[in-house]
């Protein structure tokens, strides 16, 4: 029987708290040298983090997989921060534009040029930083053309000031907090990374002390090598469809264990007909070519050397 070392997060974080259980039980006893506990936990920790302690003392401290979902929520805060000040730069703009036709014209003309529109157009673009400087500039140029309220709304020279910075600095977050996601993903799958290897080179070393049908393989989170045992049954199967016309359906589920790979079928739910039957390594895949607005049931089995089993609880999407 062949261990896995799960992709996923979730389940590699399980196999590896119990790596390093048994490596506390007996990783003396059967002298482990290359990944003792310490070494183990290290490496969980950093990805993990740790809790806080009674009454918040000490403080928790974020691992990797924190801080990169940290940096996720603050990059769509950001991004979401930064589209509201660009529609709200765009909007004053345009109000601007609107007080300065009946003096510079309705539609572009050489007159707009002392407003900043050399470009032909009076269209405002999705960033109106530029914009709205150009309609500063102009404004401290010209003050008896600022209106101090149109509807609530101000278009004079300081209004103009205020709004572009506004922009400016929801652009400057939204940029900040995209390159700190970055790097919060790259620490991430590094994290990631080394917790598969210590999985993997614990692996390899309690193949040199433990024997294939040892039991204390258990206790690391392992199956014993020599026993062999068919794949567990695939859970929480979720199914998403696709574009409308698309004819597609997009069906992804957790890494069963023992599994080397997986069958997902799709069947008619009152005949029963199967429509579609696919083999895949991972734990998703694409299911092209159904008819759309038809109503089916899906299901997957995981399988292994040893064999396949049974089927996923089956669940229901329409075809886009």
């Amino acid at each position: 029987m062949s261990n896995q070392i799960f992709k996923a997060y979730g389940p590699l974080v399980q196999l590896v708290s119990d790596n390093a259980d048994g490596a506390h039980t007996y990783g003396a006893i059967i002298n482990l040298k290359q990944n003792t506990e310490v070494e183990i936990r290290a490496d969980l920790t950093a990805l993990t983090g740790t809790p806080a302690g009674p009454d918040g003392v000490p403080a928790a401290v974020p691992g990797a997989k924190g801080l990169w979902n940290a940096a996720k929520a603050t990059k769509v805060t950001a991004t979401a921060n930064y589209n509201s000040a660009q529609s709200a730069g765009r909007a004053l703009a345009s109000m601007c534009i609107n007080t300065l036709k009946p003096v510079l014209g309705a539609q572009w003309g050489s007159g707009w040029n002392a407003a900043g529109f050399t470009s032909g157009s009076l269209a405002v673009p999705t960033n109106p930083f530029a914009v709205l400087q150009q309609l500063r500039t102009y404004y401290e140029n010209n003050p008896a053309r600022e209106v101090a309220d149109v509807n609530g709304v101000a278009c004079t020279a300081v209004a103009c000031e205020a709004e572009a910075k506004l922009v400016s600095a929801a652009e400057s977050a939204s940029n900040q907090s995209n390159s700190e996601a970055i790097t919060a993903h790259t620490n991430f799958q590094t994290a990631l990374t080394n917790v598969s290897n210590r999985a993997s080179g614990l692996l390899t070393e309690l193949t040199q002390v433990l024997e294939p049908n040892d039991p204390r393989w258990l206790a690391f989170g392992f199956e014993m090598p020599g026993h062999p045992s068919g794949p567990d049954v695939p859970v929480n199967v979720t199914a998403t469809a696709g574009g409308p016309g698309s004819r597609m359906i997009f069906v992804q589920w957790p890494e069963a264990r023992r599994a080397d790979g997986y069958r997902v079928t799709v069947s008619d739910p009152v005949t029963l007909v199967v429509l579609a039957e696919l083999l895949t390594q991972d734990a998703e895949v694409s299911v092209p070519g159904l008819t759309s607005g038809d109503k089916v049931s899906l299901t997957v089995s995981a399988r292994n050397a040893t064999g396949e089993s049974q089927p996923s609880v089956a669940i229901s999407i329409v075809v886009p």
